[in-house]
């Protein structure tokens, strides 16, 4: 089950005719052919020093379809194309869904690509909940120290922050390989194992991850596609190993 992504970012006060046809864009996706859910969703940048802050010139679509034929006329629709109208700077991709942490993302929970996810291979991951809001200082605090070390790590390609609603905390990322991702979550990071467990079970609600392939790609994201920089960054790092072994 294929969902394609859109990643516009508009100049200066371009972004506000978007903003009052977020709805009407979110009711025209639901016409789409293949839909199976999606919406617009607003972009956070993860890196002030609360750990993260709306970006009002970046908006996402999300949107899963039923087939990689409905993905690719998707991405040619009226729909995306009056979404990234005023746009300067649009990043597109084809995402397969390879693995699923836990959860569901309004009732989606999506099929997996048959083809396992190979630990070398470039991954996106999309990560998903609602804050409590007694919580949130306490989410936000934490957040900021995993943020800092993701900083610092070469696996990470790129990230930011998105939400579908006000009080949704949620990421999605780019990384050189699916064993970079597993390795930050769980074995580097002393910030990001501390939380996993007050994160699921205390401070946030409705928690959804899910892992992709990115099956195809085009335009750029802050001047370079990421899923290219993801794969040339893999390729290289296998180079250095097969030299050094």
């Amino acid at each position: 089950m294929p969902v394609s992504f859109v990643l516009a970012s508009f100049p200066a006060r371009g972004w506000v005719p978007l903003v009052s046809r977020i709805s009407q864009i979110n009711e025209e996706l639901r016409k789409t052919p293949g839909f199976v859910e999606g919406r617009v969703f607003g972009t956070g940048n993860l890196k002030p020093p609360i750990g993260g802050a709306p970006v009002f010139r970046r908006w996402s679509l999300f949107v899963a379809l039923e087939t990689h034929e409905a993905v690719k006329e998707f991405e040619q629709s009226r729909t995306v194309e009056r979404f990234t109208d005023r746009a300067d700077e649009v990043w597109r991709a084809a995402l397969s869904p390879t693995r699923v942490g836990r959860g569901n993302w309004r009732g989606w929970r999506p099929e997996l690509d048959e083809v396992p996810h190979d630990d070398a291979e470039p991954v996106l991951s999309m990560t998903y909940s609602h804050l409590r809001p007694q919580h949130a200082p306490a989410f936000l605090w934490n957040n900021k120290r995993v943020v800092d070390e993701q900083r610092d790590d070469d696996g990470l390609i790129a990230q930011l922050g998105i939400a579908d609603d006000l009080s949704a905390t949620s990421t999605l990322s780019v990384w050189r390989s699916q064993a970079d991702l597993v390795d930050f979550a769980y074995r580097r990071s002393p910030a990001h194992k501390a939380v996993i467990k007050p994160s699921l079970n205390k401070w946030q609600t409705d928690n959804f991850s899910v892992r992709f392939r990115m099956t195809d790609s085009s335009g750029t994201w802050d001047g370079r596609d990421p899923a290219v920089a993801a794969r040339l960054a893999a390729e290289e790092l296998q180079r250095l190993r097969s030299a050094t072994s």
